[in-house]
């Protein structure tokens, strides 16, 4: 009973060890995180032995378990017969160095993790089962055992042989090993890229091999020496000796590399946690080693666990775009269900975790019966129609619901209803009829639906109007700032005609002199800076909104308070700042790094989430947790829930904006600050404002030309011009993953494929299929490529050499010429492009962002534009389903793409217009005014009854 409890001890901290670590801060510093979970776990097993009067053994010596005599000769019982030999004098230091270098491997691998091979892990039993076939030769059988096979009959033999058979355990062991690693290299892989001239992929797959054997050494090792140990007490003693010299040891090649020390609270609870759970892991395995063949039959059982559990959750994806190959999960589950039944005859474990050996069979049994008769059902399903089809059609329906959700009302007074409605209850502020009016009389087509304005300003409902007023003046002193001003029915900005961003912010003052004069007196400041500033911690924005929620109606009977606009004609409008002008050194001081930007991005985000919880670095695999609940398959469906990031942990390592350095860093306190963009975790306020003039986009032909005339291909062109770039960025950054996703050579690995639709050759119905990479771009229709790229002028040796040849060296043609045009974020706002190409009926915008706009939530997916998933997994299923497959398929959205095109042409010229820009600042303004006045408690809009 006490070794069943050890090893479901065992099973359990192990299982829960490789599912939570994925989500730890430990990774953003592993050496310290390896030294300091090595310290506890060492510090908890001392600890533990202090209690061993719990545990077995601790009352004595374990010689029985040994089979020793009173002499100190060997009397091993057949049962003991797979007992280690006595380990030597020095194998505790060697023990120790294997330790050390196999989290130097580890490191190493999670370093290119792309490069490396998923599955290899599998393998460590057979390992183990090699070493102990070349340690322990078979005993000689008896002649009163080979009498005893005369009189036994077949049935009694065979379950005999098994138990008996020390060979038997060979292919047993490769069917569990087999197995796992099968359901393992099944999982979908990112678009995260190796490099084959710069990477070294073999050298990361012999590291990985290389920590195998060193996993088999150290269980071997480790076995030897605590079997031999004389009481549980010494046992774990030895155990955390071990451990502690482990941990210095780790703790000098921590010091050596120069990781810092994080300070981030949930790093170290991170590693407490994970440094406890290590310490039962270890403690309840080492209970099991005098058991003869414990580290054998351990190391096969949660092999086979883990690799069961996986192939069965694969199951359930059979048919989907993550599992294209239902007969290898099938195969997995037959051989690892027909493996651990020969391993438990073969190590004669009786028991697997207080189950009996016999209901453990019969349970693989009826597993291996129900996959068998579900794999070939599910995989013969197909799909009747292309998903897309039937997603852009239902877009249509919904499109025609939300704008008659967007302009409910058709009076005033309607107006002021469904404002109090959509707003807690609020009043509209001063002003609201002159908005109305304007909007009216601009024909906008949205009147009731202004939920990213009311969200952006709803935490600053929470801060007195004082605060805020004195809040933006100390925000407009910051670096890229403008002050703008109005008062008595003027509008006007602090930047002198030489600076760079004059343009913008007279632009900013133009659409605002059509309706100054109903404005109350505020002052506002705003980013010119291409990153949004705000990043406040996600506590504090809740308290906010919760106060700013409680504000409802006020009474007619209060009286309106001063609006404190007489405070601005008294004070000069500060002096602005431009990054160029700041001291290099200052701004080199105060650029926040990526790591540290990611520790303060989760902050912003709700406990329990995925990025509050820890950060993703297995960019290996494919997140399928982070891209499922905004998507159906490959495509997305809920194109506002895909820009939210706390559930999607791993586009932290995916797009550019988090990879790269801040050099004006955001702040943590909720400033007003209003930006062009921002992504959902900031806190600015958005409003409509220019690009810079150094990123002015190109803009359609006044006739642009038909559909039918344009190119049926893909389009993008990308210019990277960031001073700063790493490896992780080169290989994961979105711009990086696009060009080589789309432009791999035909001479690229086999194994580099991609899973789209595609009808089944027998039968009508579409199927997802695994297709060649390398190959489906030469028959897909992408013109993707880099204008320029100077990470690799300025560090060529880290650079990868395929962008050398992806680099268009002539001028880029006319975007427009193409049919489909790929709008993607740079590291620090979204493209430009995307409007032009909205506003063009002859080009469908293919929009791949994680950033929000003014007009964000106005623009719908699959009726004016084609969302793509920042992580490209259905990029080439996407393009396939508008334009074909040249020689395999013909297109089935062809229609669609024209129509879309159509749309967002219309729209864009309907609600997108200069027009529309003025109403929605319009609002924007009222509401900023009614929020530092100190009288916003009690005035409002309000229908005075006749």
């Amino acid at each position: 009973m006490s070794s069943q409890l050890a090893a479901l001890c065992a099973v359990t901290s192990f299982l829960w060890l490789i599912n939570s670590v994925e989500d730890h801060q430990i990774i953003e510093q592993p050496r310290l995180s390896s030294t300091l979970i090595l310290l506890i776990a060492s510090l908890t097993s001392y600890a533990i032995s202090h209690f061993s009067g719990w545990l077995p053994g601790a009352n004595g010596r374990f010689d029985d378990e040994l089979g020793l005599s009173s002499t100190g000769n060997k009397t091993r019982p057949i049962s003991q017969r797979n007992f280690p030999k006595k380990p030597r004098r020095y194998f505790v230091l060697i023990l120790i160095v294997c330790i050390i270098l196999r989290l130097e491997s580890f490191h190493r691998v999670t370093a290119d993790l792309q490069c490396s091979k998923p599955g290899l892990e599998a393998f460590l039993p057979v390992l183990i089962l090699a070493y102990q076939l070349y340690s322990s030769p078979r005993r000689p059988r008896t002649f009163d055992e080979e009498r005893d096979d005369f009189t036994r009959t077949m049935y009694e033999a065979i379950p005999d042989f098994l138990a008996r058979s020390f060979y038997i355990l060979v292919p047993s062991t490769l069917l569990i090993s087999f197995g796992a690693y099968l359901a393992l290299i099944s999982e979908p892989r990112s678009t995260l890229f190796c490099s084959p001239q710069h990477d070294w992929a073999r050298f990361v797959v012999l590291v990985q091999w290389a920590g195998v054997v060193l996993d088999a050494a150290i269980v071997i090792i480790a076995w030897r020496i605590l079997a031999w140990a004389r009481t549980t007490k010494s046992r774990l003693r030895t155990l955390a000796g071990i451990l502690l010299v482990s941990g210095l040891g780790a703790g000098i090649f921590w010091g050596l590399s120069g990781d810092g020390v994080g300070s981030d609270t949930l790093f170290w609870f991170d590693v407490v946690i994970d440094g406890l759970t290590l310490a039962t892991f270890l403690v309840s395995s080492s209970l099991l080693a005098p058991e003869g063949g414990a580290v054998l039959g351990f190391a096969g059982v949660v092999t086979f666990i883990t690799g069961f559990l996986i192939s069965v959750q694969r199951v359930w994806t059979l048919g989907s775009w993550e599992n294209v190959s239902g007969w290898q999960t099938w195969g997995a589950v037959v051989g690892m269900s027909a493996g651990f039944t020969f391993f438990l005859h073969a190590t004669d474990i009786k028991k697997v975790m207080f189950i009996h050996r016999a209901f453990v069979i019969m349970a693989l049994m009826a597993v291996v019966i129900a996959v068998s008769i579900f794999t070939p059902i599910k995989m013969s399903k197909g799909m009747d129609s292309h998903p897309l089809g039937k997603l852009i059609y239902d877009s249509r329906v919904e499109s025609d619901r939300w704008l008659i959700h967007a302009s409910y009302s058709d009076s005033l007074p309607s107006a002021v209803r469904e404002y109090g409605e959509r707003h807690y209850g609020r009043d509209p502020p001063k002003g609201f009829d002159g908005w109305w009016e304007f909007a009216k009389q601009k024909k906008s087509p949205i009147i009731d639906h202004f939920k990213q304005m009311g969200d952006d300003i709803l935490p600053f409902w929470g801060v007195p109007p004082a605060k805020l007023r004195e809040d933006t003046r100390k925000a407009a002193k910051e670096i890229d700032m403008a002050l703008l001003q109005i008062q008595n029915g003027t509008a006007r900005h602090n930047l002198p005609t030489e600076n760079p961003y004059q343009t913008i912010m007279d632009e900013l003052v133009d659409l605002i002199k059509d309706f100054v004069e109903h404005l109350p007196d505020l002052e506002m400041a705003i980013n010119l800076n291409e990153r949004p500033r705000v990043l406040a911690p996600w506590d504090q924005i809740q308290r906010l909104a919760a106060a700013g929620m409680k504000r409802k109606k006020a009474s007619s009977l209060l009286p309106g308070g001063s609006s404190g606009g007489s405070e601005y004609g008294k004070k000069d409008m500060p002096k602005p700042r431009l990054t160029e002008a700041v001291d290099k050194d200052e701004l080199l001081k105060n650029t926040m790094s990526p790591k540290s930007l990611r520790e303060l991005t989760s902050l912003s985000c709700p406990t329990g989430t995925k990025v509050k919880s820890g950060v993703h670095w297995d960019i290996r695999d494919f997140c399928s947790s982070c891209a499922k609940p905004q998507s159906n398959g490959q495509f997305l469906t809920n194109f506002g829930l895909s820009l939210e990031l706390c559930h999607q942990s791993d586009l932290m390592r995916l797009h550019s904006f988090y990879m790269t350095p801040a050099e004006v860093p955001p702040t943590t306190s909720l400033l007003p600050i209003f930006s062009r963009s921002k992504t959902d975790n900031y806190a600015d306020i958005l409003l409509p404002l220019s690009h810079p003039p150094q990123t002015t986009p190109l803009t359609p032909p006044k006739t642009p030309q038909p559909w039918s005339k344009n190119h049926q291909k893909l389009y993008y062109r990308g210019s990277i011009s960031r001073p700063y770039s790493d490896k992780p960025l080169l290989r994961g950054g979105q711009e990086e993953r696009l060009v080589h996703l789309t432009n791999l050579p035909p001479s690229s690995p086999s194994t580099t494929t991609t899973r789209l639709i595609l009808p089944n050759q027998s039968r009508s119905r579409a199927h997802y299929r695994s297709v060649s990479t390398p190959h489906l771009n030469t028959l897909l229709p992408f013109d993707t490529a880099f204008t320029s790229y100077s990470p690799c002028q300025q560090t060529p040796s880290s650079c990868p050499l395929d962008f050398h040849h992806l680099t268009s060296s002539s001028s880029p043609p006319d975007p427009f010429s193409s049919q489909y045009i790929l709008t993607l974020d740079s590291s620090t706002s979204p493209s430009p492009l995307f409007l032009p190409t909205l506003s063009s009926p002859s080009n469908v915008p293919f929009l791949s962002t994680i950033f929000k706009e003014w007009y964000t939530d106005r623009i719908l997916p699959w009726v004016h534009f084609v969302p793509v998933d920042i992580r490209f997994h259905g990029l080439h299923s996407t393009l396939a389903y508008f334009t074909g497959i040249q020689g395999q398929t013909k297109e089935h959205g062809s229609t669609d793409g024209k129509w879309i095109a159509e749309q967002g042409a219309k729209w864009a010229a309907r609600a997108l217009r200069r027009e529309d820009r003025q109403v929605y600042l319009f609002r924007l303004l009222l509401e900023w005014g009614r929020l530092v006045d100190d009288g916003r408690d009690e005035g409002g809009f309000k229908i005075l009854s006749s």
